[in-house]
């Protein structure tokens, strides 16, 4: 058995179960190669009855019920001794696999003898989960350090023998949060070898806002009780100093300096006086000041307050960056040699209005804070000199079925200031990219499906990975090797490039005229479509449907062509004589044409009648 995947189960909703069911179903991996072992945690409803039904029908699925332990980790260690395959993944019970997640995730497990395979991993929002840990594949990932097992979920592969071997379980009880990051930290302290699979994504976190987790943070006092138990988990656990410097810096960013921003101004002061009091104990005891110094200049300035006890001070701060932005516009958007290229620019804003400033110091470019905050923060953390040299600009593309998020390489991107007027400057960006859609997906062809254009935009510590906006009524059509594509803005703004015509035809897009439309008894109706662009050779099965003005449908075979001609419609057949209004039918998408055409045959006007009367 190569793969066993571990489902921890309690009162599954069906349609949930069902879509899970329907991932694993269609894995390219041969049935006799993989098992299912679901662990239902004592569930209240017919769940447990379901997962017996389904498992009458496959040779390859096991099922136990076990009394409630109230959380996910006792139904995976039982599900860990009880698996019998080489590699496990732990699968939630309203999660999917992507078809071939099975076969490739062991193929290169075995291949680079891994201990764990992080693969890709796709979360339903956002644009930037996992954006710098799946850039590419890395065989050899534990090298990296203990970053190399992010994002910490337990959605992974890990050899089994290995967990066994040195007794590594998930941490059970009632209520335990973050016990992935316990466990991935126990594995990784256990010298595993670590491959970094990229290039294909294996698992769809689909958040659904019902996990768990979601009722942490309801009492201040457990949150940060579990925190502070992971914290110290972490210092007595981690031996090597720069891996336990990652995750101390890690956790302090996005747990602890985390909400000292805009969390602040959503609160009562009640609240925030006891999460502050946590945050600053927890600071104190656990983050050794030379922390600070690796953290992003607006972080740096939140410790500065937090371990001064400064609560108003962080509340101004917040106040100053809560329109903080950088929204990127398209300036050019055109099909070049088969691929989509884009010029757009960004500037940081503020409310999307007015430029964001940094002014110059003796030299330095000094971070806009409130005048009144100025005095009180350390020059050193204002000054973001050497943070704009790392600022960065990227391009990335998203799949409105699909979810996965695929960085698009530039061919130029820079970020710079500019000079406004006297020493204040302002942060703009500038990005070109190609977006090849038969290798944007590292080197793999995008599945057929919309894709949103987004960038992200980072510099002096703020990032904004946000849809890119394109020209008010842009559309643009293209036949790519066997491809329909079509660029346009959707309702929302934002750049699109739809594959398979889901959302818009090339037909359509192409806005044919009436002089654009011919036919001939010899070469049938012709219907070029201006405005296309054409790479490679594309023909596509469709049809036509013409409607005499008495009513008489005739829908007859037709082919979308591009080749070295250009585009156009082809419908070879000899119609009856009459005047007919136009309708396309390519890749199950309709396109009334507005056109129409006049077909004057008298000598077969007797067929026309037929066609009507019957």
């Amino acid at each position: 058995m190569k793969i066993s995947v571990v489902v921890p189960t309690y009162n599954t909703d069906q349609e949930a179960l069902s879509r899970l069911i329907g991932s694993i179903d269609k894995q390219t991996m041969a049935k006799d190669e993989y098992e299912l072992v679901f662990i239902d945690d004592g569930s209240t409803t017919d769940t447990f009855e379901r997962l017996k039904e389904l498992q009458s029908t496959r040779s390859n699925m096991i099922v136990k019920q076990i009394p409630n332990s109230g959380w996910g980790s006792r139904p995976r260690n039982i599900g860990t001794k009880m698996a019998t395959g080489e590699y496990v993944l732990y699968l939630d019970h309203d999660d999917v696999v992507y078809p071939e997640a099975f076969e490739r995730v062991y193929d290169y497990g075995k291949k680079h003898h891994a201990d764990v395979i992080n693969p890709k991993e796709v979360r339903t929002n956002g644009w930037s989960w996992g954006w710098e840990q799946f850039k590419e594949n890395n065989p050899s990932a534990e090298k990296l350090g203990i970053s190399s097992l992010l994002p910490m979920t337990p959605h992974k592969f890990y050899r089994r023998q290995f967990l066994l071997d040195n007794g590594i379980e998930f941490n059970e009880g009632a209520r335990v949060l973050w016990e992935d990051v316990y466990f991935n930290t126990k594995v990784f302290t256990c010298g595993a070898k670590v491959a970094i699979l990229a290039d294909y994504p294996t698992y769809y976190w689909i958040t659904t806002g019902a996990n768990n987790s979601s009722s942490f943070g309801r009492d201040p006092h457990e949150k940060w009780a579990q925190i502070r138990k992971l914290i110290a988990f972490c210092t007595e656990t981690i031996t090597n100093k720069a891996d336990l410097e990652f995750m101390l810096t890690h956790w302090y960013q996005t747990r602890l300096l985390g909400i000292l921003g805009q969390w602040l101004l959503k609160n009562k002061d009640d609240r925030i006086a006891i999460e502050f009091d946590y945050a600053q104990r927890l600071a104190s005891e656990f983050i050794p000041l030379a922390i600070d110094r690796n953290l992003t200049p607006v972080n740096q300035t939140r410790a500065y307050f937090l371990r001064g006890g400064n609560i108003e001070g962080l509340k101004k701060l917040a106040e100053h960056d809560k329109k903080l932005t950088a929204r990127s516009y398209a300036n050019e958007i055109k099909w070049l040699d088969g691929k989509l290229s884009i010029d757009a620019e960004a500037e940081m804003t503020i409310d999307e209005s007015s430029p964001y400033l940094v002014h110059q110091n003796n030299g330095n470019l000094m971070r806009d804070v409130p005048a009144n905050l100025e005095s009180s923060i350390p020059a050193n953390q204002l000054n973001v000199t050497e943070e704009l040299y790392r600022a960065t600009y990227e391009a990335s593309i998203k799949g409105r079925d699909s979810r996965i998020t695929w960085e698009v390489p530039a061919d130029y991107a820079a970020v710079s200031t500019k000079p406004i007027e006297e020493n204040n400057l302002k942060i703009s960006g500038r990005l070109k990219v190609n977006i090849d859609i038969q290798h944007a997906a590292m080197g793999m062809s995008l599945e057929k499906q919309p894709w949103d254009v987004a960038a992200r935009f980072s510099a002096i510590g703020y990032t904004f990975h946000r849809g890119i906006v394109a020209p008010k009524g842009f559309g643009a059509a293209a036949l790519i090797s066997g491809y329909t594509a079509v660029a346009y803005r959707n309702k929302s703004e934002i750049l699109t490039i739809d594959l398979n015509s889901r959302v818009r035809s090339v037909v359509g897009t192409s806005k044919p005229t009436q002089s654009d439309l011919t036919y001939n008894r010899t070469t049938g109706l012709v219907l070029n479509l201006p405005n296309v662009h054409v790479s490679g050779v594309t023909k596509i099965k469709g049809k036509v449907e013409l409607v005499s003005d008495e009513d008489v449908l005739i829908r007859v075979p037709a082919h979308l062509i591009g080749d070295e001609y250009g585009a156009r419609v082809i419908a070879d057949y000899k119609f009856p004589a009459g005047k007919y209004r136009i309708t396309t039918i390519f890749e199950g998408r309709r396109t009334n044409t507005r056109l129409y055409v006049d077909i004057a045959d008298e000598g077969i006007k007797g067929f026309l009648n037929k066609v009507k009367n019957s």
